[in-house]
């Protein structure tokens, strides 16, 4: 048997309006006002932005910074629709969606706004349920909370933080290289030692030496190998832009899945609805994005399940997104998804998501996730359609 849940003070006065006279109705009206404008006043001084929309998507109520992040001016006088007000935050939330669609349980999105000011900003999308109803179905749903953080500084602050860590792998790396260093060196120097006495006393033995020029030449390839991995990690790499079809980054990136696909019994279906989405970006980085996406898919998923990739384009992006109905995110943790070193798995090393979102930056892309627990997840993946240095180039 279910509990009953709990009723407030407020419902109890609420349903005893009926018997209620003029005197205490205008108490109660006074009571009410006095809550609501000290909860105004609490959450304007919150420094997240706070929306909340009805079903039509229409700004019923806004915070200060709210107002700020979105460019509404004063409190809202008149009906606001957030795809007016802010476009790019509405399509990014997915408020057009069908109300035949299932709505996640929480949808977070990193992007970059422009109006009225370039931004970065995180925004959380929880809907509100309707009180009247218990089945909370998608269609019980009445409407959206949007909470807004402007992670602008938080980004900058990430980069110093994240430039001091590679300052600090680098000398460690550095020790490790002069370690690596040092075998071949000597390996090098003890068949020098060899050909030199042989060229003095003149006892030259043509099979010998030639094994000996072998190795000294196997062993500077080898020194070679770990000085150009020792660069590799201390360089920023820059995106090398080229034309590159999505779907076939995708099917490579399942090859070198494949063996983790198979030990699982895990089938990949895919939905493509553009034979071709071509895109401008660096091949081994995109292909690194889906290999960290896919393998975190995989990892929250039982075995003989199914992940779906579902590609396409629409006016400004061409998409694509790994669907698995796997363990989900807490709600409590979906916040942290792109922090480093954040990671919920055993053997996790909590960098996989944070290069992801490094990546899709530096291809003026977008990362999204819509997840429930215990439902699944969605990671969504924007690249633009346009060139990314074309579009730097016309916001510079």
């Amino acid at each position: 048997m279910k509990p009953k849940p709990a009723i407030s003070p407020l419902d109890k006065v609420l349903g005893r309006l009926d018997d209620l006279d003029e005197v205490n109705l205008g108490i109660l009206v006074q009571r009410l006002a006095r809550e609501r404008k000290l909860l105004e006043t609490v959450f304007d001084v919150i420094r997240d932005g706070i929306l909340v929309l009805d079903e039509e998507g229409i700004i019923t109520y806004s915070n200060v910074e709210g107002r700020r992040l979105i460019g509404l001016k004063g409190d809202i006088s008149e009906k606001v629709f957030l795809h007016r007000a802010a476009p790019e935050l509405a399509k990014a939330i997915g408020l057009g969606r069908s109300k035949v669609d299932p709505y996640p349980e929480v949808v977070v999105r990193e992007m970059k706004i422009s109006y009225p000011e370039q931004r970065q900003i995180r925004a959380y999308a929880v809907p509100i349920q309707d009180t009247k109803t218990a089945s909370g179905s998608a269609q019980d749903k009445t409407g959206l909370t949007i909470v807004m953080t402007d992670v602008t500084e938080e980004k900058d602050k990430l980069e110093a933080q994240l430039e001091g860590e590679r300052i600090s792998s680098i000398m460690d790396l550095a020790a490790g290289v002069a370690h690596e260093l040092g075998n071949p060196l000597n390996s090098i120097n003890i068949h020098l030692q060899y050909l030199n006495r042989s060229l003095n006393n003149q006892k030259i033995d043509a099979s010998k030496v030639s094994k000996s020029l072998d190795t000294c030449i196997k062993e500077v390839e080898r020194l070679d190998g770990i000085i150009s991995h020792f660069l590799k990690a201390i360089r920023p790499t820059e995106p090398s832009f080229q034309k590159i079809n999505l779907l076939s980054v995708i099917e490579e990136t399942l090859l070198l899945r494949e063996k983790e696909l198979q030990n699982k019994k895990v089938k990949v279906q895919m939905e493509a609805g553009v034979r071709e989405p071509m895109i401008r970006g660096d091949l081994e980085q995109v292909k690194q994005v889906f290999f960290n996406v896919i393998g975190n898919a995989i990892d929250a998923i039982p075995e003989d399940s199914e992940i779906r990739i579902i590609s396409g384009l629409d006016e400004k992006f061409v998409f694509a997104q790994v669907v698995d109905q796997g363990s989900g995110i807490a709600k409590e943790n979906i916040s942290r998804v792109f922090e480093p070193y954040f990671t919920t798995k055993k053997k996790g090393h909590g960098i996989g998501m944070m290069i992801v979102h490094r990546i899709m930056r530096d291809h003026n892309g977008e990362v999204g996730i819509d997840s429930k627990e215990g439902s699944g997840t969605i990671i969504t993946l924007k690249f633009p359609r346009n060139s990314p240095r074309r579009q730097l180039l016309a916001s510079s």
